[in-house]
């Protein structure tokens, strides 16, 4: 998910350097290294661009080779619910599919194949990060959940989803999913990476 106007950050917060490089190729990276690993059951890998969608694209198109399909939310200021069922719709009905935020930089390649692990082991079962005290994305969600997702609207992200079926959430501990670039100061912090 990349399509928020950034509007605490102030720009294009995904573009902004982290640590050396722009914020969303460590999500972006991890997602491709995933999709190289043919042990994984992973078809493809989707960006949900909206408000700085240009941009990124522009970035995307001069560093990375085509190994995403970029998706352009039009209707992006509706807020992430929409954009998550937005992009959802785009997808073939019968895969699941592997939510992961474009601002939360430490989660690592580990903790993904972790959370697709555990969803081959669980079938039928929402695997999703637990953090602080809560649950979040990174979530797998079976195909039969994606019906829930794209009836998402607003600011309400998948969390909704996750509470809603508490009774089919396998938890995953994953503290780092509790950090999120949200301001200019964020990017300076959780020096991890």
């Amino acid at each position: 998910m990349a399509a928020g106007t950034s509007r605490r950050f102030g720009s294009c917060k995904l573009l902004a350097d982290w640590h050396g490089a722009p914020l969303i190729t460590y999500s972006l990276n991890t997602a491709l290294n995933l999709l190289q690993k043919p042990e994984l059951p992973i078809a493809s890998v989707h960006i949900v661009a909206g408000a700085y969608h240009d941009p990124i694209r522009d970035y995307l198109q001069q560093q990375y080779p085509p190994t995403y399909n970029l998706i352009n939310n039009p209707n992006w200021s509706l807020g992430l619910g929409h954009s998550i069922a937005y992009g959802v719709s785009q997808l073939p009905a019968e895969n699941s599919v592997l939510i992961m935020l474009a601002d939360q930089p430490l989660i690592a390649v580990e903790d993904i194949q972790r959370i697709i692990q555990l969803g081959v082991e669980n079938p039928g079962k929402i695997i999703c990060a637990e953090f602080e005290g809560t649950v979040g994305v990174p979530a797998l969600f079976p195909a039969e959940f994606k019906k829930d997702l794209q009836q998402l609207k607003g600011d309400r992200g998948a969390k909704v989803i996750l509470i809603e079926h508490e009774s089919k959430l396998v938890k995953i501990s994953l503290g780092e999913a509790g950090f999120d670039v949200d301001l200019q100061a964020d990017l300076v912090s959780n020096l991890r990476r």
